[in-house]
């Protein structure tokens, strides 16, 4: 297996150093996940979903047509027919204007359906046009389920807009670590490879050396236990590269949910890794803007907003129902000549009201008070959210300060590992000193290299960390 292995990295290593490498940017990377990712199109559908959703509520005030036609009939002759079409049109303000007819014909009409001939004692059929209003002056007068179900339609355009934005931010938010472990293995990776070469050249410079009878003869034992040491370090970065890349495309989709594979010529390109300042006023304006525009926020408020509405409505319900119907009329005899009525609003009218309500209201008073142990359940956790976003954004902000400063270090460290490593190499061949001695340096100088690369790695998460923390958007998108 280690064989395969050695074979492997040889093969890897020579297709990287013989074709063209292609360095795959970050924001064109993040880029792609937003354009191709299943999960960033599954929570681009939220946005029309909220749009079908305010249409299904606006239906609720669509004109509607009712039609109502009976006819009976009794050995071929007409006994009665009744067509009574209607229109309705809610509105806005809770009043429902309603338009109709009302015809009946035959020898046997419903006496309430039928227009009295005195000359003739008998119920004749006739037309009757009407229009008019009904007006709740009881519950519904403020709000009812139709104009809740509209406003929360409204509203859910928000909290479908803001759950878009959280599901894209924790894709991004998983697709940069991802891509900055791919960064860290492909550092490492070249580091190992650097070592091992000069590990190599070091143990070819000692064997000639050895011929010349400049060195001692374990001097090659030593050169080479410290090769093979890196060639297996070499090897197992190598791996980690070649996962990390398989793990990286996990995030990356073409069109048509094909998924994308890298190919073993790519590498993350050297970005994103800089360090920027965050002052104390640019603390405050991120906690500020987190405290309004964080995706978990906003649902909040737009739940509690929500949740008033249910509120109002439940309070609303409480009322007794009492409706006031007028509708002014014109009526027409069988040969659709019109009444004599000249003034049909002071004379041909038909005027109702309509009373409902429960004795003990129950249901009603019941349902108010669930509706106000959820407003307050929701405020405790829009509570408790902002406190945690706050809390995070100064974890965040407090780990990316100190990954700054810990890179300052770092670096000035290994600039030092590498002036003691130079020096014992130059001391080595000068006689005085040994190959144990700038093998160690040359441990010392490696370990600070790759603790170097993995604070960067770590401040670029850290970076987007502080970042989505924040709720702002990671990208555009």
């Amino acid at each position: 297996m280690r064989y395969i292995l050695i074979l492997l990295s040889f093969v890897f290593t020579h297709g990287l150093s013989a074709q063209d490498t292609v360095a795959l940017n970050f924001n064109d990377y993040f880029n792609q996940v937003i354009k191709y990712h299943p999960v960033a199109a599954q929570a681009n559908t939220l946005t029309p979903m909220a749009k079908a959703e305010l249409r299904m509520a606006r239906g609720g005030f669509d004109p509607v047509i009712d039609m109502d036609y009976n006819n009976k009939t009794g050995n071929g002759k007409e006994s009665y027919t009744y067509f009574t079409p209607t229109l309705k049109i809610p509105t806005l303000p809770g009043v429902e204007l309603k338009a109709g007819m009302e015809q009946s014909s035959g020898t046997n009409i419903d006496p309430e359906r039928a227009k009295y001939d005195a000359q003739n004692n008998t119920f004749n059929g006739y037309s009757l046009l009407y229009g008019g209003v009904s007006v709740p002056i009881g519950r519904g007068l403020f709000i009812d389920s139709r104009r809740v179900a509209l406003r929360q339609a409204q509203l859910l355009q928000n909290l479908n807009e803001a759950e878009r934005i959280k599901q894209i931010n924790k894709l991004l938010f998983e697709a940069a670590k991802e891509y900055w472990n791919w960064y860290l293995a492909y550092e490492r990776y070249k580091l190992m490879q650097t070592n091992m070469v000069v590990a190599s050249n070091r143990l070819s410079f000692i064997k000639n050396r050895i011929k010349l009878g400049e060195e001692k003869p374990i001097d090659s034992v030593e050169a080479s236990i410290e090769y093979k040491r890196r060639e297996v370090l070499f090897v197992e970065a190598m791996v980690d590269f070649l996962n990390a890349g398989y793990m990286l495309g996990n995030f990356l989709w073409s069109e048509n949910n094909v998924p994308v594979q890298l190919k073993s010529n790519v590498i993350p390109a050297q970005n994103g890794s800089e360090s920027i300042v965050i002052s104390s006023d640019s603390l405050r304006t991120l906690i500020s803007f987190a405290d309004q525009n964080h995706p978990e926020i906003v649902k909040l408020n737009v739940k509690l907003k929500q949740l008033e509405f249910d509120r109002r409505l439940a309070a609303e319900n409480i009322k007794p129902q009492v409706n006031l119907n007028y509708y002014p009329y014109r009526s027409f005899n069988s040969a659709g000549e019109p009444d004599g009525v000249n003034n049909i609003f002071a004379n041909n009218y038909k005027f109702g009201v309509q009373f409902y309500s429960s004795l003990f209201l129950r249901k009603e008073r019941g349902k108010l008070a669930l509706s106000k142990f959820k407003i307050k359940q929701t405020e405790f956790e829009l509570i408790q959210n902002k406190r945690e976003i706050t809390n995070g954004i100064y974890t965040a902000y407090n780990e990316l300060d100190n990954l700054a400063q810990l890179i300052k270090i770092q670096e000035y460290l290994t600039q030092s590992a590498e002036v003691l490593r130079n020096a014992e190499e130059i001391r080595f061949d000068n006689g005085e000193s040994s190959l144990f001695l700038v093998n160690a340096r040359e441990r010392s100088l490696i370990e600070a290299q790759v603790k170097l690369v993995e604070l960067r790695a770590k401040y670029a998460k850290a970076k987007v960390a502080l970042q989505w923390g924040t709720g702002v958007k990671l990208f555009a998108f």
